[in-house]
């Protein structure tokens, strides 16, 4: 399986590194999974929120490999900023590759206001979903089902809380991908207390929604 963590100018670090750690590790274990960073608009150097530079090899969707999922991080949508995912979601080429890869991924998962970027890509309309504290009721009012959840797994469509809950995002997908027993052991590898803080659709667990009551 092949997992593709997009970035742009201006992402949060967090986001993007505390669910690449995880996967990361988890393939190094053995798994049949992989995981790569590439850039929302080709490859190249990105500049993230806090002064990081990565180099990219290649575009979304655009390797040699076609991807079985995407992660998509925020940052920047809080003070609207000029780089970040307010200014991707502005742009609008994100959203629509999106949009365009999503009916041949397994899933598409996002972190903290990263969901901002799913749901300009019309991927969270009426759909349960988390995201930062700050912004759940402005997701709400986009179309979302927000729920007060760290993780949120609406089958095709995961997508997680603020900043450190990308490291519970990446545990989940592992577990969810490679078993419990893995994931348990990567989270013991990191030194992690796993929040179980999580709200599956195949659960059928009570909800506490924003913004719709059903």
């Amino acid at each position: 399986m092949r997992i593709e963590i997009v970035v742009f100018d201006g992402f949060d670090e967090l986001d993007v590194f505390g669910p690449l750690e995880p996967l990361a590790n988890v393939a190094g274990q053995g798994a049949d999974l992989s995981v790569q960073l590439v850039g929302a608009h080709g490859p190249g150097t990105v500049l993230a929120q806090h002064g990081t530079r990565i180099v990219v090899e290649h575009g979304l969707g655009a390797g040699a490999e076609v991807p079985d999922a995407v992660v998509v991080p925020g940052g920047g949508w809080l003070n609207r900023a000029p780089q970040g995912a307010w200014a991707q979601a502005q742009d609008g080429a994100l959203p629509a590759r999106l949009a365009e890869l999503a009916p041949g991924l397994r899933w598409v998962a996002s972190v903290c206001t990263g969901a901002f970027l799913l749901s300009a890509a019309g991927l969270l309309t009426g759909r349960p979903a988390t995201t930062n504290r700050s912004a759940k009721a402005e997701l709400a009012a986009a179309g979302a089902r927000v729920l007060d959840h760290r993780v949120v797994d609406d089958g095709d469509v995961v997508t997680a809380g603020g900043l450190s809950a990308g490291i519970d995002l990446g545990l989940h997908l592992v577990e969810r991908e490679a078993g419990a027993a893995l994931a348990d052991r990567v989270t013991a590898a990191l030194e992690h207390q796993r929040s179980t803080d999580t709200w599956r659709r195949d659960a059928g667990r009570p909800v506490s929604m924003l913004g719709d009551p059903r």
